[in-house]
C-alpha cells in the first residue's frame, strides 16, 4: 500500500513537472559574450553617456589569478580595458560622478577575496585608483569579502557596502565610505549591520540610488531591506522573497515606469522573480532565460544602439559567459 501511494505522490509531482515545464516560457538572450576559461560571477554595466554604443559590460572572472573582463555590447572583450592578476575577485558593481579629490569620477569597484580586501579602478579607463588594494574587515584575520555594492550619498561620497564569505548576524556586511588622499581612494569605516538567517551565506548585495535601500540576499531565507545612509540607522526595512526553491541569488534594480526588484531563484531552473517596493514586496511576476544557474545580474534602462534601445538586462550564466537580453523581451512580465 505504501508503494502505491509513493507511486501516485511521484505521478502527480511528474505531472505538475510537466505541466510547469509546458507553461513556460524561456527567453533567449540576443547576445552572449565571449566565452572564458574559468568560473565567472557578477556583471556590472558602465553607461556611457556620450555615447551609449560604447558601454561597457564588466564581470568577475573568478580564480586565484582572475580578473575583470571588459566586454562591448556584442559580447566581445577588450584585452586592452580588462584588469588581470585579481586574486578571485567575486562581486563587482560601478557607480557615475562620485568625489575624488576636487573631481568627480565614475569607478568600478571588486572584492579580492584572497587578498581580503577591495580594489577600485576609473571609468572607463580602468585607471588603479587605491594604490594596490584596500584591506576591508581589518579586524578579522581571513574574512573573504564576496559581496560588494555601491552608493552616493548627497554630499558626493561614494560608499561601498561590502559582505565576507562567513559572519554573524548583526555584523556580516560593513558600509565603508570612499575618501580621498594622494590621489587615491582610502577607507572610512561607517557601520557594521545586517541580519543573518545562518542558513547558508550572504554574498549578492545591491543598492537602489535613487530611494537609498540596500538590499541583499539571505541565501536560504529571503532578500532584506535596509537603509543606505547609516545616520537613518541599521534597523532592518523589510525582508521578502522567501518561497524559492533554491537560493536567493542574484539582486538587480530594474528602474522603469515603477522600481522593481529582480532575483535569481538560482536552482529553478534559470528563473527571475519580480517584486516590487511599491506592492509591500509582493511577488508581482517572473521570468525564465536561457542563461544557467545565474547568480549575478544588472539592468540599465539606457538608452542603447538596437536591440537594447529600452535597456539591456544581463545576467551571468554557467557556461562561463555573460547573456544580453533587451527590456523588449522582458518588459510584459513587469506588468504588475
Amino acid at each position: 500500500m505504501k508503494k502505491l501511494i509513493l507511486f501516485f505522490l511521484l505521478c502527480i509531482s511528474c505531472t505538475t513537472m510537466n505541466q510547469e515545464n509546458i507553461n513556460r516560457v524561456v527567453i533567449s538572450s540576443l547576445i552572449q559574450t565571449e566565452k572564458v576559461q574559468i568560473d565567472i560571477d557578477d556583471p556590472a554595466i558602465w553607461y556611457n553617456k556620450s555615447n551609449p554604443a560604447n558601454s561597457l559590460i564588466i564581470g568577475t572572472q573568478k580564480d586565484e589569478n582572475g580578473a575583470l573582463i571588459v566586454y562591448d555590447l556584442e559580447g566581445k572583450i577588450d584585452k586592452d580595458k580588462s584588469i588581470y592578476n585579481i586574486s578571485r575577485p567575486n562581486n563587482v558593481d560601478i557607480i557615475h560622478e562620485v568625489n575624488f579629490g576636487e573631481s568627480k569620477v565614475d569607478i568600478i569597484v571588486t572584492t579580492e577575496r584572497y587578498k581580503n580586501r577591495i580594489r577600485i579602478f576609473s571609468l572607463p579607463d580602468m585607471k588603479e585608483l587605491d594604490a594596490g588594494g584596500l584591506r576591508v574587515f581589518s579586524n578579522e584575520e581571513n574574512p573573504q569579502p564576496m559581496g560588494v555594492a555601491l552608493w552616493k550619498d548627497e554630499d558626493g561620497f561614494a560608499h561601498a557596502i561590502v559582505g565576507k564569505k562567513y559572519g554573524l548576524s548583526g555584523e556580516y556586511i560593513n558600509q565603508y565610505k570612499l575618501s580621498f588622499d594622494n590621489d587615491k581612494f582610502t577607507l572610512e569605516y561607517q557601520r557594521s549591520f545586517g541580519a543573518f538567517s545562518g542558513l547558508n551565506e550572504i554574498e549578492a548585495i545591491a543598492v537602489d540610488n535613487n530611494n537609498d535601500i540596500i538590499y541583499y540576499s539571505d541565501e536560504g531565507f529571503g532578500v532584506r531591506a535596509y537603509p543606505a545612509n547609516p545616520s537613518e540607522g541599521d534597523e532592518e526595512i523589510t525582508n521578502f522573497g522567501k518561497n524559492f526553491v533554491g537560493d536567493q541569488e542574484g539582486i538587480s534594480i530594474v528602474k522603469k515606469d515603477k522600481n522593481y526588484v529582480v532575483v535569481s531563484d538560482q536552482q529553478k531552473i534559470n528563473q527571475f522573480r519580480i517584486f516590487t517596493p511599491s506592492s509591500n514586496y509582493e511577488e508581482v511576476g517572473s521570468f525564465y532565460v536561457n542563461c544557467i544557474d545565474s547568480d549575478g545580474s544588472e539592468f540599465h534602462p539606457g538608452p542603447f544602439p538596437e536591440p537594447f534601445e529600452n535597456g539591456i538586462f544581463v545576467a551571468m550564466s554557467d557556461d562561463l559567459s555573460f547573456h544580453y537580453y533587451s527590456w523588449d523581451q522582458l518588459s510584459k512580465y513587469f506588468e504588475d
